[in-house]
């Protein structure tokens, strides 16, 4: 073979089958995914295997407060002192008896759920990354770049996601934390779950909007950031995006106002957007969430406090993973979730509610 042939072969054939060979590999994973998510197998394995947590996860909130089923409404006048004696004091023996299920709690939202999300989002990088500077669109720096991407996605932030997992483990078994449903859309998610630096879009766009939970609009229940403990009912706030996804988060309340208990011009001014009263008797008397029966639904919503958008101390609210109720599966996050904390924000918030 001449040198023109030696030099058409390195310079165009191989560089051709090496690009139609990462196409091939980028299809395969991604058909794959497409095909077991269109019938649906992914989403029965998994809810097959969250069902459990899901369960644990009502029992420790109704063993928490088993009376809040009467709770619904606003008491009569005699007894709403009553039922505020119960929703404080009761709750101490409750809290001892409680431990072994937060911890269990713990154990499967943050040692199981979320490392089996955040090493997905890891492994993708891996094979199909979404950085072109770590080889989305070039096989050759694909084939290169593999070592580094195990190195960076699986290994290093591997390890901080098991450090991060383990602390709030530790967390949550101290401090009452419970597993919630937030309904948003796809860019919110991707705005609040990920990580600024870890893609070139994010570094291009980023904002002080990311990595953040930012009060949106509404606040029928005071204003803040809202949760609903149940799937559904965090879908119904999605479902006015074009593309609904739902967060799955550990939550530390706090100290949460029961609206049913609260003076009748608070109760009354929930249920109409805006209603600053709410938030203003909250946090005068020293609350960080409201609890609420949205009698027009039929279902429990929280608001956690924030009125004048700091972000609500953000280490209360722990993403766990992201699902995609229209593939059936999880949403990936692009170069994994932020590392929550190791962030120098969250750590200030965290310091200044423990210490002061």
């Amino acid at each position: 073979m001449g040198i023109l042939g030696t030099l058409f072969i390195i310079f165009f054939v191989v560089p051709f089958l090496w690009g139609l060979l990462q196409g091939v590999i980028k299809a395969i994973f991604e058909i794959s995914l497409e095909m077991i998510s269109e019938f649906g197998l992914l989403y029965i394995i998994f809810f097959i295997a969250f069902l459990p947590f899901r369960v644990l996860n009502w029992l420790q909130r109704f063993a928490h407060k088993p009376w809040q089923v009467f709770m619904k409404y606003p008491p009569s006048s005699g007894s709403r002192d009553f039922w505020r004696v119960v929703d404080v004091i009761v709750r101490i023996p409750l809290y001892v008896v409680m431990t072994p299920l937060r911890f269990v709690n713990a154990v499967a939202f943050n040692l199981v759920l979320r490392p089996l999300y955040e090493f997905w989002n890891y492994l993708s990088e891996v094979f199909v990354p979404s950085d072109y500077e770590e080889g989305d669109r070039n096989f050759g720096d694909w084939l290169i770049l593999l070592p580094v991407r195990i190195l960076k996605y699986p290994v290093y932030h591997g390890l901080l996601t098991v450090i991060e997992c383990v602390f709030y483990t530790v967390f949550d078994t101290i401090f009452p934390t419970v597993t919630m449903y937030h309904g948003t859309s796809h860019e919110a998610a991707d705005a609040i779950v990920q990580s600024p630096t870890r893609t070139p879009f994010n570094r291009e766009v980023a904002t002080r909007l990311h990595g953040v939970w930012n009060v949106g609009g509404g606040n029928y229940a005071g204003d803040g950031i809202y949760f609903a403990p149940r799937t559904s009912t965090a879908m119904h706030y999605a479902r006015s995006n074009r593309y609904p996804v739902v967060i799955i988060c550990r939550v530390t309340f706090g100290r949460i106002l029961p609206l049913s208990l609260s003076p009748g011009y608070v109760y009354n001014s929930a249920g109409y957007p805006a209603a600053h009263n709410v938030t203003s008797y909250g946090l005068k008397n020293g609350y960080k969430a409201i609890e609420w029966w949205r009698k027009d639904r039929g279902w429990w919503e929280y608001c956690l406090l924030d009125w004048q958008n700091k972000y609500n101390e953000s280490w209360r609210i722990r993403p766990i993973m992201v699902l995609d109720p229209q593939s059936y599966f999880f949403k990936r996050t692009d170069g994994g979730s932020r590392h929550w904390l190791f962030d120098k924000m969250i750590l200030k918030d965290l310091k200044t509610t423990l210490l002061g």
